[in-house]
């Protein structure tokens, strides 16, 4: 059946070749936005876990967004309530964080727009630790214009220890590279945090602060009570915060899912049209086999068969297409940017998606124009012009 199937698709290489390549583009379209948000949340859930913060506190308004540097564009709040919860019982240690986004950071890369923290030198010890140099050193308390900066920022902005970056119309040298981690902290810079606020006009003013408590089964219960006892900021734990970064990406593959099922449509349309040509060309063929004593199933599961290789093979190219595609993307956007934030996650699972989309795609495609031919009337088949 396989080998008649096969015979058949070949004598007509150029329609079968374009109906492939149709369905192949489909399934590579659907499989490179799914590794993408796949790649894209793995990179956030990697960085908020390795993470030394237990609860992350954002100004009232920022509370909706799943990742405290957000709030850099949304709010502040003053930087004497981190002494102040750092009072609570359960509270091991707080740093204020002041972020800004830095625009127009480097003229050949102007699609890269890095977070610029500032921070305490305890932050890198108490939240960060994580966090390793590949030369240089990190920060200091006497230390006031200068920066450590992520790998990807230093490579879009050609960065080095030694060298200098303007902020604010402020040169800021560069006394530390980190090592890459494969996340958000690849496209951050830190810098000392009251130089930074004085330049931004922001004194005493933080985006969010990073707590660590001493008992982690007690930290929402801790974040409950910082929200109680403040009600200008909002206190969240990382699983909170993974939560809804969950729901948020999960949001975001339902639309891809959704331009992927117009992609599904298009490659059953594809291979329905070819198999509903393909048998109205081979009805005196096909009549003839059922002449000679063929019977209708054995007609039925050939043109089933014919679909079914078709979608495969597009199944399989598309896949590595779709592998090829979202890494293209990402290439591209690093040329742009100078810097990504994730990898593209092409896993066993998402290509068993692509392949069962194939297989759906063959099966539903196949069935009506097995099921017509298999009908057709021996006498009329075979008068058939």
């Amino acid at each position: 059946m396989i080998k008649l199937a096969a015979r058949n698709l070949a004598r007509r290489r150029t329609r079968t070749s374009l109906t492939t390549l149709g369905v192949a583009i489909a399934i590579a379209f659907t499989v490179a936005l799914l590794s993408i948000s796949e790649g894209f949340m793995l990179s956030f859930q990697s960085t908020l876990r390795k993470q030394g913060m237990d609860i992350a506190i954002v100004p009232k308004e920022a509370e909706a967004f799943p990742y405290p540097d957000v709030a850099a564009s949304v709010g502040s709040f003053p930087e004497q309530l981190v002494s102040q919860i750092k009072e609570l019982d359960n509270v091991k240690e707080a740093c204020p964080i002041f972020t800004i986004i830095l625009y127009g950071m480097s003229s050949a890369k102007p699609g890269a727009i890095p977070l610029v923290n500032g921070v305490l030198p305890d932050f890198f010890r108490e939240m960060a630790p994580y966090l390793r140099l590949k030369e240089g050193r990190l920060l200091e308390a006497s230390d006031q214009y200068v920066l450590v900066a992520g790998s990807g920022v230093a490579k879009a902005a050609h960065l080095k220890v030694g060298s200098t970056l303007n902020i604010r119309g402020k040169d800021f040298s560069v006394v530390g590279i980190l090592r890459p981690t494969g996340g958000w902290d690849d496209g951050t810079i830190y810098a000392p945090l009251k130089p930074l606020q004085g330049l931004y006009g922001r004194e005493g003013q933080i985006t969010y602060a990073a707590v660590k408590v001493k008992d982690v089964a007690q930290a929402e219960k801790t974040a409950q009570e910082i929200s109680a006892h403040w009600p200008d900021v909002s206190a969240q734990t990382m699983e909170t915060m993974v939560r809804k970064l969950t729901d948020l990406l999960g949001m975001a593959r339902a639309v891809h899912l959704s331009v992927a099922s117009v992609a599904l449509l298009i490659g059953i349309l594809f291979i329905l049209s070819t198999m509903l040509m393909s048998v109205s060309e081979r009805v005196k063929e096909i009549g003839t086999l059922r002449a000679i004593g063929a019977p209708r199933t054995l007609i039925f599961r050939l043109i089933v068969t014919e679909s079914l290789m078709t979608s495969l093979t597009a199944g399989v190219i598309g896949c590595a297409g779709g592998y090829l595609l979202s890494k293209g993307m990402n290439y591209v956007l690093s040329q742009v940017a100078g810097v990504t934030y994730f990898a593209p996650a092409v896993s066993p699972r998402i290509f068993g998606f692509g392949m069962a989309i194939a297989l759906f795609i063959g099966v539903l495609s196949g069935l009506y124009p097995a099921w017509r031919i298999s009908k057709a009337n021996i006498v009329e088949a075979l008068r058939y012009e």
